[in-house]
């Protein structure tokens, strides 16, 4: 028996297999080869409209060129930008806050600028030295008033010195004598654990306390600030003899809160120092709706210390705008607190001449270019202001309803109380400071 097998249906079954073997080669070397044009056309294209020929990219070609050819001076041109960029950012923003460091100066001083700097810091060393010895002799003569207020040591003065300063006629130690009305104005944020002791400063105070009232503007705190001054009116009214005494309740936005640090830090003074004079506004029309005094005065709650007739200094210097020294003790030496007390100097003035008027200018953060009050103490008793300080600050009230105020917004590159010095200078009323007569901060 013969078997015949037939090979037409294998040669056909791997003839397909070839076929479609073949096809799927193609088909993704078709694949490939696009793909590959693709990216071949992209990169010609991305050349071709980089090319320095191209309009839209000559410019860009050819600043590059540069900085490839002249990169030193193109990174020096860079820095300088950069300066002048955050120079015009500061001054044209109405956040920006300066001291006198941060306005430019010419770095090339001429020779004889450079003698006179020599000169003043070989004065400034010796005043130093003098303040620090005053903590265990005091100095038996008054120091002269500097050109700058450089050091922040105030120097001890022997008792017979100060006590001529300091004496008061006659006239202002009889009880019968006091005939002025004063109100005592106090805003008060966050200040609970220290109305205790303000209370008993205004105690102390021997001018008739039933010429006296006492107003607190209390704004935002956030501890038991609000029950502490309520406490402390009732018993200032009860106990004490003040005339009248209250709370008002304020809710003014925004402010500045948290760590000592945050609240004085340089950048915050325009916002926080705008609030304090909306509070002080504010504080200030509520009080006079309700009475009628020859004077404001405004006390600060954290003050630690007031001389027992410090009104009847401040009276002596029949002033329209009148403050005291303003100081803290630090271990053996008193040293400045207050800084917004200064008068200004011919070179102070310089300074401010070419900055934007949205500048706000502030002390305390570097060296100054004016003179803090006490420093002012050889040319007497009283002596003349342009800018003053909250710590301590009587004014007539008559100034005040005539349009006197805390400035809330950049006026002269100043603010609230110094804003309200430069006012008072402006509308020719006599703004004063007592350099012998020193209260105590905390």
């Amino acid at each position: 028996m013969i078997v015949y097998i037939s090979t037409d249906g294998m040669h056909t079954t791997m003839s397909v297999r070839r076929c479609l073997c073949s096809r799927h080669t193609f088909v993704w070397l078709l694949v490939f080869h696009a793909t590959a044009l693709g990216v071949l056309l992209l990169m010609l294209f991305d050349r071709l409209t980089s090319s320095p020929t191209n309009p839209y990219h000559k410019a860009a070609f050819e600043r590059w060129m540069n900085i490839r050819d002249n990169f030193d001076v193109y990174q020096k041109e860079q820095i300088q930008q950069d300066e002048m960029m955050k120079h015009k950012v500061q001054w044209r923003q109405m956040d920006a806050v300066m001291s006198f460091n941060d306005i430019n100066k010419d770095p090339h001083n001429t020779a004889e600028e450079f003698t006179a700097l020599q000169k003043r810091i070989k004065e400034e060393e010796r005043r130093m030295d003098e303040a620090v010895k005053s903590a265990n002799v005091p100095l038996d003569y008054i120091p002269p008033v500097p050109e700058f207020s450089e050091i922040d040591i105030v120097p001890y003065l022997a008792s017979n010195i100060t006590n001529k300063y300091l004496r008061l006629p006659k006239s202002l130690k009889g009880k019968k004598s006091f005939k002025k009305e004063i109100v005592i104005l106090t805003p008060v944020c966050d200040v609970a654990h220290l109305i205790e002791n303000f209370v008993k400063a205004l105690a102390n105070l021997s001018y008739p306390h039933e010429k006296m009232s006492v107003y607190f503007g209390e704004d935002s705190s956030t501890d038991e600030t609000y029950s502490a001054v309520l406490l402390a009116a009732q018993e200032l009214k009860s106990k004490h003899g003040f005339r009248d005494a209250a709370v008002f309740r304020f809710n003014v936005s925004g402010g500045v809160h948290g760590s000592w640090d945050d609240i004085h830090a340089k950048g915050n003074q325009l916002l926080r120092r705008s609030h304090l004079a909306k509070a002080r506004n504010m504080l200030l029309k509520e009080s006079l709706s309700k009475t009628h005094p020859d004077y404001v005065l405004w006390i600060d709650s954290d003050v630690k210390t007031l001389p027992d007739n410090l009104i009847q200094h401040l009276l002596y210097a029949k002033s329209d705008v009148v403050v005291p020294s303003c100081l803290f003790i630090q271990g053996r030496f008193k040293k400045f607190y207050d800084r917004n007390s200064w008068r200004e100097t011919p070179t102070s003035i310089e300074d401010q001449a070419e900055l934007p008027k949205d500048v706000l200018l502030v002390e305390g953060y570097s060296h100054s270019t004016r003179i803090f009050l006490p420093d002012l103490k050889a040319e007497g008793r009283v002596v003349h202001l342009d800018g003053v300080g909250g710590c301590v600050l009587m004014v007539r009230t008559e100034c005040h309803r005539k349009g006197l105020v805390f400035t809330e917004e950049v006026y002269e590159h100043h603010i609230e109380t110094e804003g309200l010095g430069k006012m008072a200078n402006n509308m020719g009323f006599s703004v004063n400071g007592l350099p012998w007569v020193e209260v105590f901060h905390n």
